[in-house]
């Protein structure tokens, strides 16, 4: 039985490479291409029953690959998600981890790459990631965990930090927070840089998962 797989990316010359890497092989069908994450949910009630695998793009309008993932995962568990983008950067890995991807490889990779990882999610159930992926992830646990394991006496934030967090955890960029808050970026870095501060966490990642776990959005 060929793995059925699925590609959601905006961009045409991405969609034709990664066509281009998978059509010989006798291994994997593509079923399915789609241009926006929107399409690809849309159209999920009539072909998610087919699709094992998902080659999901990161950045594309209107709707995240992230935010994809994380929508598809509740209707589709079964389906697995291998994010296929050039972002390395720790914040798009972890968030990309936290919404369900069970793999993260950069588009520079070599097509064995895209293929190995394609049977060992579908065969075995692995995590494949970039070489230089894979580094920031074990660099990310071998630092100092949060120490979040119990929960806050109490909210060290202030009023207005917590109307940036809210903003950061939803997903907002520096820029769009100022706007919206009527301060500038500037002040906006200083005040995530005093959350982080204040809440012991290192990365947007780390302060998703703590604010989720002390229940404060």
């Amino acid at each position: 039985m060929k793995i059925r797989v699925a590609i959601v990316d905006d961009k045409l010359i991405n969609r034709n490479t990664v066509k281009s890497i998978l059509l010989d092989n006798l291994h994997i069908e593509i079923l399915f291409e789609y241009v926006s994450g929107i399409d690809f949910l849309e159209d999920l009630k009539n072909t998610g029953e087919n699709i094992d695998i998902v080659l999901m793009d990161v950045e594309m309008p209107e709707l995240s690959g992230i935010e994809t993932i994380k929508r598809a995962r509740i209707s589709m568990p079964h389906i697995k998600f291998i994010v296929l983008t050039v972002f390395e950067d720790s914040d798009k890995i972890f968030e990309a981890i936290k919404a369900g991807a069970h793999g993260y490889l950069l588009k520079e990779d070599r097509a064995i790459d895209t293929i190995e990882a394609i049977k060992s999610v579908y065969e075995y159930g692995a995590v494949p990631m970039s070489p230089i992926v894979a580094r920031k992830v074990l660099a990310f646990m071998s630092a100092n965990p949060v120490n979040n394991n119990e929960p806050l006496n109490e909210n060290p934030l202030s009023k207005r930090e917590m109307d940036v967090l809210n903003l950061l955890v939803s997903g907002k960029r520096y820029k769009k927070i100022g706007d919206l808050l009527f301060i500038s970026p500037f002040t906006v870095r200083r005040h995530v840089n005093n959350i982080y501060d204040k809440l012991h966490v290192k990365s947007r990642s780390e302060v998703i998962t703590l604010v989720y776990k002390q229940k404060w959005v």
